[in-house]
């Protein structure tokens, strides 16, 4: 018998703000997973406009706007060993829950990083930009130079592990899960990667929202350097000239066949998106990182 045939019961959690159809779009996202009488599914509403379900716990949360207030909202109600976080914008398969348990976990494990896929079925350049460059692949994520990360976009997390790191950094806009593994990490528990447990995501579709996205994740970088001596931010410059030297011959990991430059002349525009972004991130590291109240 596999390890996933004795899976134990699994709490999904899903932070979500947006408007009424997305957030039908974020029901059906949990719907679609493959789950047993034993797990629960919780959609974590941080701007009330989610309508009820019967077979979702439908958690309404004011005050704090932002992902680490929501799912600390939604850990808070599990009833699981084990909680997966999942983003409104990923597309798990069916069997996402077995797929994190066909090998066994060692007991060290605190939290399992599973692969996250960028693609890019949009047709705007943003979506497949973003795609392309998949900066939430769980692989690259796991290499990190400073110490191994995660995004929260795929993560399952050990609920004894969560309790002991007391669940997300709250009061901030990004960052937060970098965080919540480093800290996890420093309190003796393990991050494993899980390859095999992947999910498909949709990146901004349009330049304008990109560019937000950027600055908030350099505001983000910049926090996590003043909470971690040691940790300097990697220039954006930097990280667009290895991809360059590294990328070209091969795509990035954890990318989709359609999210691939299909041109010279599109590998020329993501080219000039980096230059960009990197000009994002000098605004953006010396904004403040503080989430935004509810409206």
């Amino acid at each position: 018998m596999n390890a996933a045939a004795s899976r134990p019961p699994v709490t999904v959690v899903v932070p979500f703000a947006g408007d009424i159809a997305q957030a039908l779009m974020a029901l059906a996202l949990l719907r679609s997973l493959r789950t047993r009488v034993s797990d629960q599914l919780i959609l974590v509403d941080n701007c009330g406009v989610a309508p009820d379900a019967d077979d979702v716990t439908v958690l309404r949360v004011s005050g704090e706007r932002s992902p680490a207030h929501a799912r600390n909202a939604g850990a808070a109600q599990a009833r699981s060993e084990w909680i997966l976080f999942l983003d409104a914008d990923t597309r798990p398969p069916a069997g996402l829950l077995d797929a994190y348990f066909a090998a066994p976990v060692d007991d060290h494990v605190g939290a399992l990083a599973g692969e996250i896929v960028g693609v890019g079925r949009g047709l705007t350049l943003a979506a497949r930009y973003g795609a392309a460059r998949n900066f939430l692949s769980q692989s690259a994520h796991a290499g990190h130079p400073f110490r191994p990360r995660a995004a929260a976009a795929n993560l399952l997390v050990r609920r004894a592990a969560f309790e002991q790191a007391h669940g997300f950094t709250e009061g901030v806009r990004a960052g937060e899960d970098t965080d919540f593994c480093w800290r996890l990490q420093e309190l003796g528990w393990g991050l494993e990667l899980r390859p095999d447990a992947v999910v498909e995501h949709e990146y901004r579709q349009t330049i304008g929202e990109l560019r937000r996205q950027w600055r908030a994740y350099a505001a983000g970088r910049a926090w996590l350097a003043r909470r971690y001596p040691g940790f300097h931010p990697e220039p954006a410059v930097r990280r667009a000239l290895r991809r360059q030297l590294t990328a070209l011959p091969a795509p990035q990991a954890g990318v989709a066949l359609q999210a691939r430059p299909r041109s010279r002349w599109e590998r020329l525009q993501f080219l000039a998106l980096d230059v960009v972004l990197a000009i994002e991130e000098l605004v953006g590291l010396r904004l403040p990182n503080r989430s935004r109240a509810r409206r």
